[in-house]
């Protein structure tokens, strides 16, 4: 069984919507109707007020990653961010979360994007057979 992994990466002052609208075009993006879906963030923006909305908006499950899992994913990513290596280790955070959730041998199927206010970003992997 398939599973579509979409990793999120946001900024403090992020908004539900922010977070909703890069979480719903990296869904249609990934054009996957069928397949289930999953939120992977990290795990200390587990409790963003913004998350928090925007999850319960979308109904899709969350897990959480930790930052060691996202620095292991960060050599299959394609995006990289100076400012978020600086930050967080990793070029592209969205990216890691989404890959380290669904597995090592998931695929990046859609690269990060950013919200229109540039506060959230969202990617999607692509994992086959069944949950790590």
């Amino acid at each position: 069984m398939s599973r579509l992994v979409i990793g999120l990466g946001f900024r403090e002052q992020a908004t539900a919507q922010s977070i909703g609208e890069v979480l719903a075009r990296a869904v249609a993006q990934a054009a996957m109707p069928d397949t289930a879906k999953l939120i992977a963030i990290v795990e200390d923006k587990a409790g963003h007020p913004g998350l928090i909305e925007a999850v319960r908006a979308s109904r899709l499950p969350v897990e959480t990653v930790t930052v060691d899992a996202m620095q292991r994913a960060d050599a299959r990513i394609a995006t990289r961010s100076e400012r978020v290596i600086r930050q967080r280790g990793v070029g592209s955070v969205c990216e890691a979360t989404a890959l380290a959730a669904a597995g090592p041998s998931a695929r990046l199927v859609v690269p990060r994007m950013v919200s229109a206010d540039r506060t959230a970003t969202a990617a999607a992997a692509l994992t086959e057979g069944t949950a790590p």
